[in-house]
């Protein structure tokens, strides 16, 4: 009985001494390495040098009266010393200055007219002079004024928070 361990004992010896090797690394595939990259760090905003002012509330006036004036229909002779000056104390600018009434608009309010094309317009409401849901627009030119006549169209207008807003 003492042989049997014996050739057991080789056996294993053999066995251990002919074990296969491990395969071989896989070849890394072709093409661009991959690079791993970490995510971006987060960035926080600088804070602002000026606290952001909250945007003036808009109020609309659907079908609003729209109506064109010179500074030769607004009832001043051209020789009267507040020719061509509006209720705020400003002169008529084309362009810009435009007529509301103070308790639907308040004066210096800037005014926006969408025409029927879409296109939009800005004014200032620095004069007074008519009733109710009504814009008079200032134009220096009285056919302009005749041909564009009186309108229903969309205002849009926000109340500045000061005067010298207008200059803004």
């Amino acid at each position: 009985m003492r042989n049997r361990p014996l050739p057991f004992v080789i056996l294993l010896a053999l066995l251990l001494t002919f074990r296969p090797s491990p395969e071989p690394a896989a070849e890394p595939p072709f093409g661009p390495a991959v690079q791993i990259i970490p995510p971006p760090a987060e960035r926080a905003e600088p804070e602002p040098e000026t606290p952001v002012e909250s945007p003036a509330e808009v109020h609309v006036i659907e079908g609003c009266t729209v109506t064109w004036y010179t500074a030769d229909t607004c009832g001043k002779a051209p020789d009267h010393p507040a020719y061509g000056i509006t209720a705020s104390g400003l002169p008529v600018e084309e362009g810009v200055t435009c007529a509301v009434d103070p308790e639907v608009i308040p004066l210096f309010s800037a005014v926006y007219v969408e025409y029927a094309d879409g296109t939009v317009e800005q004014f200032q409401a620095t004069d007074t002079g008519v009733k109710g849901e009504w814009v008079d627009i200032y134009t220096p030119d009285y056919d302009y004024a005749v041909q564009c006549g009186r309108q229903s169209l969309t205002v849009y207008w926000t109340t500045p928070k000061s005067k010298e807003d207008l200059n803004a």
